[in-house]
């Protein structure tokens, strides 16, 4: 029995796809250590100043993070299959400009619901202004 290998697999890596995945890899351990974790940690620290009172919306931040992941994983895998350059830069550059946008929604989630808690707040304090005046 023989066995049959392919022409892709004998085919090296051209040295453009290589950089791409090369910075790729690195832009996602970036992302990660620099804006994914210092954003979860000021969002965690934020709702436990404020003993909770603000409304973090993990349910959202949860699922736009999954399928965040899931579409960034998909890139990366289309980017490790791929041999040529002209695929792999946009592939790199499409995974790494995702990664941010996920990484940085859940402070743009929390502060916005904050802001909408603050508005909701204001009318509140009116009311009980009015109600103990008369």
């Amino acid at each position: 029995m023989t066995v049959r290998t392919t022409r892709r697999a004998l085919r090296p890596r051209p040295p453009a796809v290589r950089a791409a995945l090369g910075v790729a890899g690195l832009g996602l351990v970036l992302v990660l250590v620099g804006v994914v974790l210092p954003v979860w940690t000021a969002i965690g620290a934020a709702d436990g100043a404020v003993a909770g009172a603000v409304d973090v919306p993990a349910g959202r931040i949860a699922a736009v993070t999954v399928l965040g992941l899931l579409v960034v994983l998909a890139l990366a895998v289309g980017l490790v299959l791929t041999r040529r350059a002209a695929l792999a830069w946009p592939l790199a550059l499409a995974a790494l400009a995702l990664a941010l946008v996920v990484a940085v929604y859940p402070l743009l989630a929390t502060a916005a619901r904050a802001v909408q808690q603050g508005r909701e707040f204001i009318p509140w304090v009116s009311d009980l202004v009015v109600r103990f005046t008369g």
